[in-house]
This record gives C-alpha cells, sequence and structure tokens, in this order.
C-alpha cells in the first residue's frame, strides 16, 4: 500500500461512500411509498368486503327473523297439536341449513317442542329482556362450536304472549353466512359487535380456547371507534385498532335494526409481511450493489500493492531458494535435455571425504556417482516420458558407498523435456544404520544365527522354491536336555558359551547341506531339503553324535544331548507355522521317550497330542461337573477270603470324551496341576464310603488311597488328611495311604519328613507296585511304611514262571521279616490263591474276588458275604 497513491485512495472511498449514501437514501424512499401502497390496497380491500359482509348479514338476519315470524303465527300453542308443531320444526329446520336447532318454549322457558340436540338450561336467560330478538351467542359444550340465538314470541287471538320460537345458529362452517361473504382470505378478522360492546360473531375464532368460550366485549375505546368510522353511513373510512393484544387496520358499517356494528379488519402484521415481500427483493439488490462495490473497491487498491509485493517476494524467493539449494546437504543438479551440466552446487564426495567437481558443460553420466546410473538410462527417461518423477538407490561397491537418486524433468508447452533436475544424496549412514537393524531384528545376538521370526521368513522361502521345483524340506526342531538345570547350577554366562558352541557345532555339522537357526534359549532349528527320510535320520544321528562329545569349559568337563523333533514339508503340512507346530509335538515325544532321542512326526502323533490337550481342558471341569465318580476293590483275607479292606480307584466318565482311563486322566490332572483337588476328593468320597461300608461288616475295614509325588511334594498333605479325618469322622487308623514305589524311590530324600508327620496322624502307609524296577531294600528299613503291595506283573506270571515264583516268594518272606504286611495285586485265578498260601502272603487283591465295584454295587456285595454261614468256604 506504501507504493499507491493515498490520494487517490481517498477520492475513490468518498466517491464510494457517496453512492452507498445515495443508494441508501432511495432504499428509504422506496420503503416509505411501498408501505403506503400496502395500506391503500389494504383499505381498498376493506371496503368492498365491509359492503358485501353488512348486506349478507343483515339479510340473513331479515329473513331469519321472518321466517321464525311466520312459524310463530302459524303455531298457536293452545290450539295446535304437539304432533303439527313438531312436523312444522322439522320442516322448517331441514329447509334452512345454518340452523342446528328450532324450539318452541312456553314463557317460563320450558320446551315444548325441539328438533336437533342442542340444549340449554335456561332459553330465556340467553336474551337481556323482552323485547330482544338476537340474544348472546353461546357454546353448548367445551368442545362445541358458537351458536347464536335468535327468537320471536307467540301470541294468542288476544296480544297475550304465550311463548317463543328459539332457534339456534351455527356461526362457522361451510353453510354458515361467512361463506355467502366470501370470506377467503385468511389473514381477515370480520367481527359483529353489539352496541353494548359484546362480540356476537368474530372469524376466525379467537386464538385461546377461553376466549372462544366466553361472549367477549370489546373495550369502550374501540366502541367510540365504531361510532366515528359509521356516523355517514354512505362513506367508509379506516382507522388502526388493537383488538386482543393484535394491531389491526378496520372499517365498520351499522345495521340498525339490529344496533350491530359489522367490523372488516386487516392485521397490522399482514401488512408488514406484504410489505417485506416487496422490499425483500430490492432492499437485496441495494446490499449486493454495497457489497460488490466494497469488493471491487478493495480489489482495486490491493492489486497494485499485490503487484509490487509479489515482485519483491518473487525476488527475495528465488535470493532464499539459490542459498537454500546451496546449503542443502543434497546434490542438486541441473542439466539439459543431454544430460549436460547446466549447475551443480558441489555436495557430493566420494568414499576418501575429498569434494567431487562437477563444472558446466560436462555430461553429468560420466562422472561418479552418477555413472553408476548408465544402466537405467532408458527407464529413467520412460518414467519422465509418462509425467512421473524416478527415485532409485544404488551402491558402488569399491568405494562401499550407497547414494540415492531423485530426478524429474523440466518441459516446455508442448511436452517436451528441455532439463532434468537430479538431486542425489549420500545414504551411506543410512544403509549401515539399516543394515544393524535388520541384523538386530533378524538374526540372534549372541550366537549370530537367524532368529525365529528370520526362521519363518526362511521357511516360507524354502517351500516356495520346493514347491517349484517339486523338492521336500524337512524341519528338525531341537531341544538342549537340562539346558535349564546348567544356567541354575553354573550360572547364564557359562550358559551362553555353551549356546556359542552349540550353534558352532550345529553349523559345521549342518554345514552345506541345510540352514541352522536358534529359536530360543535352548531351542535351535535346522531345515534341509531331502530325498529319502534316511538323510533326515543320518543328519539328526551326526547331530546328536557330535553334541554328546564331553565340553570342558572353565574347567568344568560337562557333556550335552538333545532331542530332536522331526517334520516334512510337504508330507507333513505345506504351512510354515503348522510345520513348527507338528515338528514341537515331534520333539515332545522324543523327550518322553528319554535323553538324546529323535521323532518324526505322525498324524497318530498328532492325535495323541490333541488328545492329551482335550483331556487336560476337559478334567479341569470334570469335577465341577460331578463327572468323576469312585469305585472300590476288596482287599481279601488269603486264607479265609474274607474282606478286610478295599483299595478306592478314581473313574471318570466324560460327556464329550467318553470313558477315559485313570493312566490318561491322572497324568494329565498331574500336568496342569489340579492332581491334588482331585486326590481330596478321593479321600473325602472314601472316608464317608467306607463309613458306610462298616455297618454291613463284622469286623474292621481298612481303605486304601493312592497318593500322588505331587501331592506330597507341591500340597499341604497333612493339613488335607487331617481335615479329611475330623470331617468325616473316620478313624486314623481305617485309613491307608498307598504310595508307588518309584516315587519313594526317586524322591526319598524329599518326602521322609511328610511321611513321619502323616504317620504321627494315626494313618498307615504302604508301597505300590514293589517290585517294578525301582526296588531298593535300603529305604525299606527308612520309610515308615507298614505294607508291601507286589506288582501284578509277578502275580500274573508265577504259576508258569518259576523266576517270578521265587521273586515273590523271598518279597513275601523278606516283608515278614521287616514285620511288614504283604498285599498280592492282580489275583485272577484258583491256582495263583493257592501257590500265595503257600508262601504265607498276608492279603490279596484282583478279580479273583471282586470287580472294581461302584458304591451301591459293593453295598449289596457286601451284604451277601454276610448272609454266607459260618461253615460256608
Amino acid at each position: 500500500m506504501s507504493k499507491v497513491d493515498i490520494r487517490t485512495a481517498r477520492w475513490f472511498t468518498l466517491l464510494y461512500s457517496l453512492l452507498s449514501l445515495l443508494m441508501l437514501s432511495a432504499l428509504i424512499a422506496f420503503s416509505y411509498a411501498t408501505w403506503s401502497n400496502v395500506k391503500q390496497q389494504a383499505y381498498e380491500s376493506l371496503t368492498p368486503h365491509n359492503k358485501s359482509l353488512t348486506r349478507v348479514v343483515g339479510r340473513f338476519f331479515s329473513h331469519q327473523e321472518s321466517v321464525l315470524t311466520e312459524l310463530a303465527h302459524s303455531v298457536m300453542i293452545e290450539n295446535k297439536p304437539d304432533a303439527f308443531i313438531q312436523t312444522r320444526l322439522d320442516d322448517l329446520r331441514r329447509a334452512t341449513p345454518q340452523m342446528r336447532v328450532l324450539a318452541v318454549i312456553d314463557t317460563k322457558g320450558s320446551i315444548l317442542a325441539t328438533t336437533g340436540n342442542i340444549h340449554t338450561l335456561e332459553w330465556l336467560d340467553l336474551f337481556d329482556h323482552d323485547q330482544v330478538i338476537i340474544g348472546r351467542p353461546f357454546r353448548p359444550t367445551f368442545v362445541g362450536e358458537n351458536i347464536l340465538p335468535i327468537r320471536k314470541p307467540i301470541k294468542n287471538e288476544y296480544g297475550v304472549t304465550t311463548g317463543y320460537v328459539v332457534a339456534a345458529y351455527r356461526l362457522l362452517g361451510n353453510d354458515a353466512i361467512w361463506q355467502e361473504a366470501e370470506e377467503a382470505e385468511s389473514k381477515r378478522r370480520s367481527m359483529i359487535i353489539g352496541e353494548d360492546g359484546r362480540v356476537y360473531i368474530s372469524y376466525p375464532e379467537s386464538d385461546t380456547f377461553w376466549q372462544s368460550f366466553v361472549s367477549q366485549k370489546v373495550e369502550e375505546g374501540f366502541l367510540n371507534i365504531l361510532a366515528e368510522l359509521t356516523q355517514q353511513s354512505s362513506e367508509w373510512k379506516t382507522q388502526g385498532v388493537q383488538y386482543q393484544n393484535e394491531n389491526l387496520l378496520i372499517t365498520a358499517s351499522r345495521i340498525e335494526a339490529y344496533h350491530f356494528y359489522i367490523v372488516s379488519g386487516i392485521p397490522n402484521d399482514d401488512l408488514f409481511s406484504r410489505w417485506l415481500e416487496r422490499m425483500k427483493y430490492v432492499a437485496l439488490a441495494v446490499l449486493v450493489f454495497l457489497i460488490v462495490g466494497l469488493f471491487v473497491f478493495r480489489i482495486i487498491l490491493n492489486r497494485a500493492s499485490l503487484f509490487e509485493s509479489s515482485r519483491n517476494s518473487a525476488e527475495h524467493n528465488v535470493f532464499k531458494l539459490s542459498k537454500a539449494i546451496e546449503q542443502s546437504s543434497s546434490s542438486v543438479i541441473v542439466t539439459d535435455e543431454n544430460w549436460r551440466i547446466e549447475y551443480a552446487n558441489k555436495r557430493l564426495s566420494d568414499g576418501d571425504d575429498i569434494s567431487i567437481s562437477l563444472a558446466s558443460g560436462q555430461l553429468l553420466l560420466e562422472h561418479f556417482p552418477h555413472d553408476l546410473l548408465k544402466t537405467d538410462i532408458e527407464i529413467i527417461r520412460e518414467n519422465l516420458l509418462n509425467g512421473n518423477n524416478w527415485y532409485g538407490e544404488r551402491s558402488a561397491k569399491s568405494q562401499k558407498q550407497w547414494f540415492s537418486y531423485s530426478i524429474s524433468a523440466v518441459t516446455d508447452d508442448l511436452g517436451h523435456i528441455i532439463n532434468y533436475m537430479v538431486v542425489t544424496q549420500d545414504i551411506t549412514e543410512r544403509k549401515q544404520v539399516e543394515m544393524r537393524l535388520y541384523k538386530q531384528a533378524n538374526y540372534d545376538a549372541l550366537t549370530g544365527l537367524p532368529n525365529r521370526r528370520r526362521t519363518n521368513g526362511l521357511l516360507a522361502e524354502a517351500f516356495e522354491k520346493a514347491w517349484k521345483n517339486n523338492q521336500c524340506v524337512a524341519v528338525l526342531y531341537m531341544d538342549v536336555d537340562n539346558f535349564k538345570q546348567i544356567n541354575n547350577t553354573f550360572g547364564h554366562l557359562l550358559g551362553d558359551q555353551i549356546s556359542l558352541l552349540i550353534a558352532a557345532r550345529l553349523q559345521q555339522t549342518v554345514a552345506e547341506r541345510g540352514t541352522a537357526c536358534h529359536m530360543s534359549g535352548d531351542e535351535f532349528l535346522v531345515s534341509m531339503v531331502f530325498n529319502s527320510d534316511q538323510e533326515i535320520i543320518t543328519l539328526a544321528e551326526n547331530i546328536m553324535t557330535v553334541m554328546k562329545q564331553p565340553v570342558l569349559l572353565e574347567g568344568k568337563k560337562l557333556f550335552i544331548s538333545v532331542n530332536i523333533g522331526i517334520a516334512r514339508y510337504p508330507e507333513d503340512s505345506a504351512d510354515v507355522s503348522s510345520i513348527l507346530q507338528h515338528a514341537d509335538i515331534a520333539l515332545n515325544a522324543s523327550k518322553n521317550q528319554g535323553l538324546c532321542r529323535y521323532s518324526f512326526f505322525s498324524h497318530a502323533l498328532d492325535e495323541k497330542n490333541k488328545r492329551k490337550v482335550e483331556l487336560e481342558t476337559e478334567i479341569c471341569h470334570a469335577l465341577a461337573n460331578n463327572e468323576l465318580s469312585m469305585v472300590y476293590q476288596t482287599k481279601n483275607k488269603i486264607n479265609t477270603e474274607d474282606v478286610c479292606g478295599f483299595e478306592a480307584l478314581m473313574r471318570w466318565q466324560s460327556p464329550r470324551l467318553g470313558f477315559v482311563s485313570p493312566e490318561e486322566f491322572i497324568s494329565a490332572a498331574e500336568e496342569i496341576g489340579i492332581i491334588d483337588k482331585l486326590g481330596e476328593f478321593a479321600l473325602y468320597q472314601a472316608c464317608r464310603d467306607v463309613q458306610k461300608f462298616q455297618h454291613l461288616s463284622n469286623q474292621p475295614l481298612a481303605m486304601a488311597v493312592n497318593i500322588s509325588m505331587y501331592q506330597l511334594t507341591n500340597s499341604d498333605i497333612v493339613g488335607t488328611i487331617k481335615q479329611v479325618l475330623n470331617e468325616t469322622g473316620v478313624n486314623p487308623c481305617v485309613l491307608e495311604l498307598e504310595i508307588a514305589e518309584s516315587m519313594l524311590a526317586q524322591h526319598h530324600e524329599e518326602v521322609q519328613p511328610i511321611l513321619n508327620n502323616l504317620l504321627a496322624l494315626g494313618v498307615s502307609l504302604s508301597i505300590d507296585g514293589f517290585g517294578s524296577g525301582y526296588s531298593s531294600l535300603s529305604y525299606l528299613t527308612r520309610f515308615p511304611v507298614s505294607a508291601l503291595k507286589i506288582d501284578r506283573n509277578f502275580i500274573a506270571n508265577m504259576v508258569e514262571n518259576r523266576s517270578d515264583a521265587t521273586l515273590t516268594h523271598t518279597v513275601i518272606t523278606m516283608a515278614h521279616k521287616l514285620g511288614l504286611k504283604v498285599v498280592a495285586g492282580g489275583i485272577e485265578g484258583e491256582d495263583q490263591l493257592a501257590l500265595l498260601r503257600v508262601y504265607g502272603c498276608d492279603l490279596g487283591q484282583g478279580t479273583y474276588f471282586t470287580k472294581p465295584l461302584n458304591f451301591e454295587q459293593m453295598t449289596r456285595h457286601l451284604k451277601i458275604q454276610q448272609e454266607k454261614p459260618d461253615w460256608a468256604i
């Protein structure tokens, strides 16, 4: 603005202000003339309407009065019968559509005859005095319409009034008097007002319910105005008044015969609306003119300033852009259409931090690092001709440098390329960071082998390549045995050294035959292409052989072994995640077989694993859903075969899995850590039932319940047994706890104090499955047990196998020397029982005596035993 002539701007502002003032003055004059015209048109419409309305109203009342007068003459109450009067009323009522009711009443107001359904408590009260012909309007019901009453006296032959003919007329409606007066304009107000100010008829009706129901009177000032307007009956005048909070422009006339004022009016709001309707377009045009004029004024005033500012800004921007390009860390080069340099800001260096000098006129593609683009020049030109920019990254291997190139084209009006803009950056440092991040994300930091994430990608690539070449891929998933124990014993530093050694041995063994990966702390994986399963077996055995070699670390000689699970593509699965899952299932199968084993995945193994998962899931809800139950097998004296006790056995009938063997669900319960809850359930149920069994026997009965090692070492078994004894009331000497021999042999130091505490409660302890492979005479003298149960495998074959018979006899003799009772399990025949009698065995258990029975079956069995006579064998 400083560059524009200030005086010109002031003159233009003054001219615009005068023009605006002139337009506003013209608008005011036009609005006044329009208002006067609207009022004049309203007056010209009111006068003929009022004339018409006065004529119609007068004619209506005059006609109705004559009709009622004629009816009154024809009706002589003393002489005419009621039927004649009623007929006359009905005929006249049908002939007059505005008439709602027609009645004949006596001088006291009693109704003698009537038509219609409108009744009033007192017709005579509607008329102010005897001479009145037209009465006060009324509403017969709160929701009805306004009714106007008219009456004529009935006189006898002597001129004495003997009654009245009364008619009630509808004031509004399709057949009312307003229709004849052409009351079509919705905004017009019409009224019939008496000399006393009473409003007889108002069209339209009052806005409020109460005003429309009660007969209204206008104010005295309103009556005075009506009197002034009707002084000269030949001249109609208009005047503004206020009626019911509404300003009206009215005209009026008078019907002398009935002393009525006929008023016609138009609300001022309606006049204002008409005026506003005419004014809005003119006012809008003036407003638009003023706004457009102001806008044009601003444009003209600013263009000069804008032009000068744009020129200064452009010069300044060019200067800033030039400085920015010079200071940019990127190399900015402009060439002609033949790649000859026109401008370069000299921001590139070679691998030895020596600046690369580029001069105008040189061919850009002949100088480093842009010579790396020679092989891409056609692709670059094609992209640029299609209107796209080209971006690429290239490396100079000799200098170990990376460069990024962003190339765009400048075209003329015909679309021909006239310049190339080349922005080049040295991205060596960024690439090095990306490489470090890539290695951190995809390779194990300790061993340098591909990690789990990278392994998934490598397997996906290997499977895709194998599918194309019709090959097979084996995945060997391996786990280092006892690695956690090594970490806990010798520390993580030594554990890391072992991981490095394992990785080195693994890479050396696999060599070029496959790819070794480190999945997690002690888990490794090898993938290889194979033609036969023998190749996989050979590699697995080589890996296990290499790993078995002792390791000498920090003066410690350690032995390492691995278990391997093997899955094959595409035989076992064509999906990476499934292959890894299947290999893991095979690995778990190897671990279950012992140390240093390998296993191939099979669908049977998969089904077994799924079965295990299902068991672990279902056993969690089995106790809560009452799916578990207890059965009992008797323990009998060998000599007399009398029942002296029971062994409690648990059974599970699953709604989903069917019958599940105890070996399966007990193993699953131990895996997920709920075996203590199952054991607690067995203890409670067995103790409750043995109390009931005792009532059916004349000698003491014992109840044996199996206790798992998990219950002994991971739960408060002593507190549980104490609570069971207290709640069930069982004598402690009745309860016998059976513990597997294999558990005692492996954990004898851990369970010794727990067994002593159990013995202090008064319960008895016995060893189950004695002779199954872990027998040791030394711990028999150490543990506070009172009985041995010989493993059923020896009992099953001792009749035919002399060795089993000798071993059984030896165990019985040894146990008796130590003061222990002996229970023989698995007795199925008479010959076995006879041999055990010879050996002096104390108790026997097996299907020879009873199979496992539920509570009801065992109750019946005991009752039958009691019913045997004393001499029965």
